[in-house]
């Protein structure tokens, strides 16, 4: 699986291709999103009041009352990539859109659908500069900004409560205030935010059977880890005589959320957070990348190259796909990644049947915490132009939608069932789920499995579970179950480890200075600390950053940054 193939997974893992679970209906994709049922982890935030209390009965009601007189919107949005409707249909004329014709009496047209990215992004920047949007779009933050900005935005405050269905309002109440804050400007509620769910953080993946045979504990701190590491590179884990295994995989991108390989965990085992917008016990936020705690931890990984515990070729590799393919070979036994990691880690077992891998919250700092910084709540907006006759009607689509991905409706379950029809084909493609939906659905699973009783679990984790259940009962033998229930089952499960203490960044968006010249900052970012790490720098050339940092526009973003979170 290339790098950008691993994306797709992810975007599908964190979407709603739990449609696929139970009938075919989502994305092809092998992956397909864990989701709910069972208690919330301990660390998953409270639910808000204010968004609890829109799921009385009343209001329940309305999200699916069909109009007497005839509803039309128009839409731009982007195109689905590898379209896989049945012909005759597309994306501007299919059963999808005929469902809501037919339950809400709402006719959907489309103004545009752009496939490509770049070409979507400049269709919208147009529109917006234009002053002449479509009545609905899926916009990305700084789209919304200047949307809101420029007065073009319905305020959907008032229509929240009413119109939209008790479950997506379930889903925005556990996160708290955080998906909603998002998508506020002034206090009103100006879109709806798509929900980016727990989980894109590393685990510590390891090789239980080759600890076993070197008779090594599974790694807790940063020692434990590069003492592992340096067994498994030198102690001949496979037992194949030769000196061909690896301590630590790396890659180019030293951190990056949802990254594969990375060494975020070392960072944040230091208490360093490169790139996140933190707040201090003052008040004042800063950037992680110049925090002297960021020194201390290039200062380890430094020492870690220079032993060769990591791969002294990390820089030269193409990162994810040969790093894949050593995992795959059976040439690593200990691999940074999130919990969807499994899906990759089960080819292993191709190579070699006892290939026993668990993820662990690792490496903990010193108070036996693995911090993690979250995600952004929100990285999308469905935003409706000011003044449509019936923004209400937007909020009972999306509604309509959800009770079709998430088979509550036979009617949308049945349509192009088993045809592998992506979700994405759904008018308002806008990802929506829990915030601790794959630990949710781990512990469903586990349920399920103890009690021999299926009934505690939803419609969309049936198939799933089916995958655990067949894996569970005869292990590795059925390599599909075996990937999906080592992702979902072992993966998800450790998300509910009360190890980890997940930190909420002050700040996840853009500055006027830092779309000017944050790929600069960036840029110097990564050849300082890459060359820090491989020694072709000395430590204290973070200094030298950290000035250079400051001085090229890393203070002017900071103020803005500051500016922005009063």
């Amino acid at each position: 699986m290339s790098r950008k193939a691993a994306a797709l997974a992810v975007a599908t893992v964190f979407s709603v291709s739990l449609a696929a679970c139970g009938n075919g209906n989502g994305s092809a994709s092998s992956g397909s999103s864990a989701t709910q049922s069972a208690s919330p982890s301990a660390s998953a935030p409270a639910t808000s009041a204010a968004s609890a209390s829109a799921s009385d009965g009343a209001a329940a009601e309305d999200f699916s009352k069909k109009y007497d007189s005839p509803v039309t919107l128009t839409i731009g949005r982007q195109g689905v990539s590898g379209n896989n409707l049945p012909a005759p249909d597309t994306l501007e004329s299919n059963d999808y859109l005929k469902y809501i014709q037919n339950k809400l009496n709402v006719t959907i047209k489309y103004d545009f659908s752009v496939e490509d990215t770049d070409a979507f992004n400049q269709k919208v920047n147009l529109a917006i500069a234009s002053g002449n949007i479509p009545d609905v779009m899926i916009v990305s933050q700084d789209q919304f900004t200047r949307l809101a900005q420029a007065g073009l935005l319905e305020d959907l405050s008032g229509l929240y409560d009413p119109y939209l269905s008790p479950l997506i309002k379930d889903y925005y109440s556990s996160f708290g205030d955080r998906a909603l804050k998002t998508a506020k400007v002034d206090g009103k509620l100006m879109a709806l935010p798509n929900t980016n769910i727990d989980g894109n953080y590393q685990l510590l993946w390891v090789r239980k059977d080759w600890l076993d045979k070197l008779n090594l504990q599974v790694p807790a701190t940063v020692d434990d880890l590069e003492a592992v590491a340096k067994a498994f590179k030198d102690q001949d884990p496979d037992g194949n005589g030769k000196n061909d295994t690896f301590g630590l995989l790396g890659d180019s991108h030293l951190f990056q959320d949802g990254g594969f390989f990375t060494f975020d965990p070392i960072f944040n085992a230091y208490h360093s957070y490169p790139d996140s917008w933190l707040k201090d016990a003052s008040g004042q936020v800063s950037n992680g990348s110049i925090a002297p705690e960021t020194k201390q931890a290039l200062g380890r990984l430094r020492e870690m190259y220079a032993s060769g515990v990591i791969d002294k070729e990390f820089l030269t590799r193409k990162s994810y796909d040969d790093n894949a393919g050593f995992v795959s070979s059976g040439k690593a036994g200990l691999v940074l990644a999130p919990w969807y990691a499994g899906w990759m880690l089960s080819d292993s077992v191709k190579t070699d049947p006892k290939a026993d891998w668990v993820p662990v919250p690792a490496p903990l700092d010193a108070d036996g915490k693995r911090n993690v910084i979250m995600s952004s709540p929100a990285s999308n907006f469905l935003v409706v132009k000011k003044g449509v006759e019936h923004p209400e009607a937007v909020l009972k689509v999306l509604s309509m939608e959800y009770q079709g991905l998430r088979l509550l409706d036979s009617d949308a379950a049945n349509l192009y069932k088993d045809k592998g029809v992506s979700w994405l084909n759904w008018p308002f493609n806008l990802q929506l789920d829990y915030f601790d939906s794959v630990a949710r659905s781990a512990a469903a699973y586990k349920q399920a499995l103890t009690s021999n009783d299926t009934s505690g679990l939803k419609p969309w984790q049936l198939a799933t579970f089916d995958s655990v259940k067949k894996d569970a009962a005869n292990p590795k033998q059925d390599m599909p179950s075996f990937a999906n229930s080592l992702a979902y089952y072992t993966g998800g499960t450790a998300l509910e480890s009360d190890k980890f203490n997940r930190i909420d960044p002050a700040y996840t968006g853009q500055t006027e200075t830092s779309l000017k010249r944050g790929a600069n900052l960036t840029k110097l970012e990564n050849e300082t600390f890459l060359k820090i790490i491989t020694g072709q720098a000395p430590l204290d050339d973070f200094d030298k950053f950290v000035s250079q940092w400051k001085s090229i526009g890393g203070d002017q973003i900071t103020k803005e940054v500051n500016d922005a979170v009063k």
